[in-house]
């Protein structure tokens, strides 16, 4: 588990980034998990492109969340093992996954919650916390 890559998200997306750390959840690690989960769950990927901005050090990335991009990866391979030798393209198929778990969120969940410009609006947002883990559940 390499500690020196900067993981990236899509631009547009840093304010909601900033807005759900420490509100919805921890850090921004948590974020771009579920949003990389919720995007291999409906099996879609959507490329950074020159739209790419650096958002945290995969040092933050918990063991437990390296080895579930362990195992989509090898699940996206057919269970080739080179699939997981370098974390920097492992972190890059994830960006791609959490992209598009991002749009998930927001057409699924979190467009109710932001107001013009991809920010939360925090005078309705207080419940946003317990809705999101209600969220979750019913993905599962």
């Amino acid at each position: 588990m390499s500690g020196d890559i900067r993981v990236k998200t899509d631009r547009k997306y840093r304010n909601l980034y900033n807005d759900l750390k420490n509100f919805a959840v921890g850090d921004m690690h948590e974020l771009f998990f579920l949003c990389s989960c919720l995007g291999f769950r409906a099996k879609k990927k959507k490329n950074l492109g020159g739209n790419g901005e650096d958002r945290f050090w995969s040092r933050t990335i918990t063991p437990e969340e390296y080895a579930c991009y362990y195992a989509m990866m090898l699940e996206e391979s057919n269970m080739d093992l080179s699939a997981i030798k370098d974390d920097t393209t492992i972190i890059s198929e994830m960006e791609k996954y959490a992209n598009a778990g991002m749009e998930i969120l927001l057409d699924d969940f979190l467009s109710e919650y932001c107001s013009s410009g991809l920010k939360l609006d925090s005078s309705i947002s207080k419940e946003l916390p317990k809705a999101l883990l209600h969220f979750i559940y019913e993905q599962l």
